[in-house]
């Protein structure tokens, strides 16, 4: 039986919604580690679907069922976890998901709804292990605001029906108790709460221990793989999802850097694209990356790679690299990560761990691209690392070798080596579209179609120049990288590239790129791509202010909050020096009676009074029935009763069936009727309540004369 009317939703609607948000709320934090698969993101999708749907219908029904299906889910997800292809956080994490699922089918009383806020939690504390991204706080601001409303909610809605009786019914149904304001208490009192915890999480001196890592696999990225095909139809997709966030020392002063991030060497080739010509790392790097002859400078980058990108590989700018250094927030425990040196001078760290990596690379660049006389043919005997990288293949296109010698006879090495550069990025055309199977992808591009992305330029210039004996080598990485309004210089995604390393005497590998400059890196400039970047900023900022967040960066937050009272003192004591203006005696004025009217503001929107809001308008039923409870208590008041100015409704239909047994049935009727139509909407009309005090009256007359 339902005494709703209107509009609005009752107690009983309001907290499963308020349940059900949390649940959502909860959700979104494991989601947004982006590590739950699309399997299990349908799963849940459907199950929370017909859970809102069935759920009420089917609760409770099949538990048989559903104790078979989590034990077998717990005993895959076992398995898994102790064969390693799972870890223990994101196997529990799925468990506790389906947990989760199985409460939403099965909520009917007490116990259910507050395991499923317990689960709530869990999942809370599981996308906190999975992922400490900008997305996780974003949920976790929700998950406070819908768990108090769904905590409070829950505990007011069993408190209600284990009073029972018409009176509980009619607040259950009754749509004037989850009002707007009510809802904004709570949540208010929640963001407070967490304003609370914020203040204590700056404040409190932060030191971390160390502890637990999650470790990742490696996975093949664009421009990070051991491996690049030239075969396959479609078009390269245009990728604005940013892959590093880099600061340099020294700093440039450019919108965007026209530099090369160096992943992988691929030396050899396999007719249709390149693999690594090895696999072996060590601890040292080769001796022949050691800084050659010439005079260098060095430069610094600061790199953020960003989790699921750059797994594995330690992206570097151009030059030798010197030194990689691991930057975590502070803790007694060193890095976890170690640098591994490939034989053609690739960088790796290991372990891989999942979300993003912070290194510093350190590289040593020739202050000057000159090259001397003697140093500008090659020597007859290359050295070992040369020698690999000069040799063309067997079946090579007689017309490439042709092309090849007609470029770089009779030329200096540097001239010659320019020479096919030039001659690809000023004849050819770039394009994004791949040219589908064919036989030699190389000859098809170089007399053929005569357009090509950035792995067929550089194929083509490294084959031109092995023909000729030169030593060269394909490289793959990124290029480019655009400042944003944060100060760093993000490269996306999209900035994928191919490249070419030619060996010079007295330098070592050197780059040369042969594709077009104007088409090298993303082409992405439209609003996705500037969201992105948006996104990204908020991200990275997030990063710094609360999971970067350590005693180091707490001691030059305090500080810098120090440096700004002493510049606002100086100032109100006009001792900030020439040039910086003094705050005047009417700015100040204006500044204090600002403040005094928002917080006037302020504490008459939160006073008690307006949290309940005591005066909203009743409506013509609930006025009738507010007056028929005030010309009640006249009456009883009038006969001799005693009526307490606050006593309630309920408390005088007790005092009466003690002290006057025999108007018991008659109030009785009143408060019903009363509850009814003043918490559960119900009609009362005007004859009604004349009815009611009329039989009341009579009551009392009988009363006084016997």
């Amino acid at each position: 039986m339902s005494f709703g009317r209107g509009r609005g939703i009752t107690l009983l609607g309001g907290q499963r919604l308020a349940s059900t948000l949390t649940v959502l709320s909860a959700f979104g934090a494991v989601a947004a580690s982006g590590e739950l698969g699309l399997p299990l993101l349908g799963l849940f999708a459907v199950a929370f679907v017909g859970a809102l749907r069935y759920g009420r219908a089917v609760a409770h029904k099949f538990n048989v069922a559903w104790t078979v299906l989590l034990a077998a889910a717990l005993i895959l997800i076992g398995l898994q976890v102790f064969g390693g292809a799972v870890d223990i956080v994101l196997g529990s994490s799925w468990f506790a998901l389906l947990l989760t699922i199985h409460r939403l089918w099965n909520r009917t009383t007490e116990r259910d709804e507050m395991l499923l806020l317990l689960l709530s939690l869990l999942l809370l504390c599981a996308g906190a292990a999975l992922s400490a991204e900008l997305l996780f706080g974003l949920a976790f601001a929700c998950f406070a605001v819908t768990g108090t409303w769904a905590l409070s909610l829950t505990h007011l809605r069993f408190r209600i029906e284990a009073a029972k009786g018409p009176e509980a019914e009619a607040l259950l149904t009754s749509r004037r108790l989850i009002t707007p304001q009510l809802l904004g208490a709570l949540g208010g009192l929640s963001l407070l709460g967490l304003l609370g915890a914020t203040v204590v999480f700056f404040v409190f001196p932060r030191v971390t221990i160390g502890g637990f890592h999650r470790a990742a696999r490696a996975s093949s990225q664009v421009g990070l793989s051991d491996r690049v095909e030239l075969r396959g139809s479609g078009t390269l997709e245009d990728d604005p999802r940013v892959v590093l966030r880099v600061r340099l020392d020294p700093a440039p002063n450019k919108a965007e850097l026209d530099m090369h991030w160096r992943a992988r060497v691929l030396e050899t080739w396999t007719g249709q694209g390149w693999k690594a010509r090895t696999d072996e790392r060590s601890d040292q790097p080769a001796r022949w990356l050691q800084t050659g002859r010439r005079r260098q400078h060095w430069v610094t980058a600061d790199i953020e790679s960003v989790g699921g990108f750059t797994e594995g590989v330690v992206l570097t700018p151009e030059g030798t690299p010197i030194s990689v250094r691991y930057l975590r927030p502070l803790t007694a425990k060193p890095a976890p990560q170690h640098t591994r040196w490939g034989a053609a001078g690739d960088v790796f760290y290991e372990p891989i761990e999942v979300g993003d990596l912070r290194y510093s690379v350190t590289v040593s660049v020739p202050n000057s691209m000159a090259i001397a006389a003697e140093d500008d043919h090659l020597p007859a005997q290359l050295p070992p690392n040369a020698s690999v990288d000069a040799e063309p293949p067997e079946d090579l296109d007689p017309r490439i070798r042709e092309l090849g010698r007609r470029l770089t006879q009779g030329k200096p090495l540097s001239v010659a080596v320019e020479s096919v550069r030039s001659y690809l990025e000023q004849n050819f055309a770039y394009t994004r579209e791949l040219a589908g199977d064919q036989t030699d992808p190389i000859a098809h591009f170089l007399f053929e179609r005569k357009k090509g992305h950035c792995e067929l330029f550089s194929s083509a210039m490294v084959l031109l120049l092995r023909s000729q004996g030169i030593p060269a080598r394909n490289v793959t990485g990124f290029y480019g990288g655009i400042r944003t309004q944060q100060g760093y210089y993000a490269v996306r995604n999209g900035d994928a590239h191919s490249w070419v390393e030619v060996w010079m005497p007295g330098q070592g590998f050197v780059t040369f790129d042969p594709t077009p400059a104007s088409d090298r890196g993303s082409q992405e400039s439209g609003l996705w791509a500037r969201t992105v970047l948006l996104w990204d900023g908020l991200q990275a900022r997030w990063r710094s202010l609360i999971v970067d967040y350590d005693l180091l960066a707490q001691g030059r937050a305090v500080q810098g909050l120090g440096d700004l009272m002493r510049d606002a003192t100086r100032r109100l004591s006009g001792k900030a020096g020439p040039g910086v203006p003094r705050l005047s005696g009417p700015v100040l004025w204006a500044l204090a009676i600002v403040l005094a009217i928002t917080a006037l503001v302020v504490w008459r929107r939160l006073r008690w009074p307006r949290l309940v809001d005591a005066r909203e308008p009743l409506t013509p039923d609930q006025e009738r029935a507010q007056l028929l409870l005030k010309r009640t208590k006249a009456r009883l008041a009038k006969a001799g009763v005693r009526v307490p100015e606050a006593i309630t409704a309920r408390e005088l239909q007790a005092q009466v069936a003690r002290d006057r047994p025999e108007l018991s049935p008659q109030l009785a009727d009143i408060v019903t009727l009363w509850s009814q139509s003043r918490w559960g909407g119900a009609p009362l009309h005007r004859n009604h309540v004349n009815a009611l005090l009329r039989t009341l009256d009579r009551t009392l007359r009988e009363t006084a004369r016997g």
